[in-house]
């Protein structure tokens, strides 16, 4: 429901977004997005390993430990939810939250506002732009300390709920930001959409997750407690760092472009990233729909089972995406300029095919990793965080030296070394699947 009105409402807005703003604007706009996309990495992990927590203590495990949960027997079935700890739980978290929030905001406020100032001040828009910085940054803040409820709504089971809200969150972000780029707000618009949609989705999550934990029972008891934050410890930082690594992965790429090449060019990586993004991520949501289906199975001894299904997924996966990246190559540029008016033109056609084509491999490897995942393995770490930073540094020392080539080139082939192809081995043995197994059941033959 969340992906389908996105990419909704996405079709909706971005068409008006491109004839309303210039182009350089729309590129700050991407650089915007990228700096607020750097407290995921100050949060450490915490935000999945709360969720997996959250939901030990709704099945009514007595103790969280530094790997888990310690649970006296396995005859949870009968236990209600542990309100008590898990009110506990939400109290440590929300403190934590504050506190990352505030820290998070500032470091960004800091850096993102010296930079305007250093490096913008020639733009024709400069103005609008500082005054846009100013209204996303409390955005940033209001994202941050508020984040901790989607994740407890998971916890307790509450998916569909907590996508239900994140939709209002949406709407409401969609309305604002029509209704102000046809009034002619611009920039602004955007910066109060995004606003808007942080705190509606949010505050709404912690209203309905209140209600479901009878939180007014147990809140006034509850207290920060030291030890559960150390006991998330262990577990959070290594998602953390792979978190660090899938960053410099996705967005060092925008940052280095408005620092090199300038807003203009970087309003045109921006939307040829965001179509090649749309497209992998509704080619993977074939497979995704199935990752809970994956642990189930893997929990009941019927891991070999899981291969006749990511084969048949694997080949929707391809087909959608090499379509989407026709359509995008033959259609997109004449789509913009003769029935949108855009502002913002893509790449020139050699760029994007390259862009999608790599974008394409990264989304391969990450269906593997993230089916990996489900077998309660976590080997990504080293190798994530290892090819970020030297994607980091490839990127700087390319687009000094070929440009827009070097930002788009950099990424792929530091991850066509390694990441591209050792993942997808990795995800194959989780369920007992080789290669060749694979490009077997890629044209249809049966998994031996």
């Amino acid at each position: 429901m969340f992906a389908v009105v996105r990419v909704f409402g996405n079709l909706l807005i971005l068409p008006v977004a491109l004839s309303k703003l210039p182009r350089e604007e729309l590129g700050m706009w991407y650089w915007f997005l990228s700096l607020a996309g750097a407290t995921a990495l100050i949060d450490m992990g915490f935000t999945p390993t709360m969720s997996r927590v959250t939901s030990y203590l709704w099945a009514g495990a007595q103790k969280v430990s530094s790997m888990g949960v310690e649970m006296e027997d396995r005859a949870l079935a009968d236990r209600p939810p542990n309100y008590k700890l898990l009110a506990d739980l939400v109290k440590t978290m929300r403190l934590y939250y504050y506190g990352l929030g505030f820290f998070a905001t500032s470091v960004i406020a800091i850096f993102g506002t010296v930079w305007l100032f250093e490096k913008s001040q020639a733009l024709s828009s400069f103005h609008t732009v500082v005054v846009a910085w100013c209204i996303f940054v409390p955005a940033i803040l209001v994202n941050c300390v508020t984040g901790v409820w989607h994740p407890l709504l998971n916890g307790i089971n509450e998916v569909r709920l907590n996508q239900q809200v994140q939709v209002w969150g949406l709407i409401a972000n969609y309305v604002v930001v029509l209704a102000g780029l046809l009034c002619g707000a611009g920039l602004y618009a955007l910066a109060l959409g995004y606003f808007v949609m942080g705190a509606s989705s949010r505050l709404l999550a912690r209203r309905k997750f209140n209600v479901l934990t009878h939180a007014a029972e147990y809140e006034a008891a509850a207290s920060w407690r030291r030890d559960l934050l150390f006991s998330l410890w262990p577990t959070s930082w290594r998602t953390g760092l792979v978190t660090l690594g899938i960053y410099a992965t996705l967005n060092a790429s925008i940052l280095i472009c408005t620092a090199y090449l300038g807003p203009e060019t970087t309003a045109s990586l921006g939307l040829s990233s965001q179509l090649a993004l749309a497209a992998v991520s509704l080619a993977t949501s074939f497979v995704a729909v199935k990752i809970p289906l994956f642990a189930q199975m893997h929990a009941r001894g019927k891991s070999r089972e899981i291969a006749p299904i990511v084969f048949s997924r694997m080949r929707w996966f391809w087909a959608v995406y090499i379509g989407l990246t026709l359509c995008a190559a033959a259609l997109g540029p004449k789509v913009l300029h003769d029935f949108l008016h855009s502002n913002t033109p893509l790449l020139p056609l050699p760029l994007l095919v390259s862009l999608f084509f790599i974008i394409g491999l990264e989304g391969h490897h990450a269906v593997f990793r993230e089916i990996t995942l489900t077998s309660h393995r976590n080997p990504f770490v080293a190798p994530v965080l290892i090819s970020g930073v030297l994607i980091v540094v490839l990127t700087l020392i390319l687009a000094h030296w070929m440009g827009l080539w070097g930002l788009i080139l950099a990424p792929g082939l530091v991850q066509l070394c390694f990441n591209n192809w050792w993942t997808v081995v990795v995800g194959l043995n989780s369920f007992g699947a080789t290669s060749y197994d694979y490009a077997r059941g890629l044209i249809g033959l049966k998994h031996s």
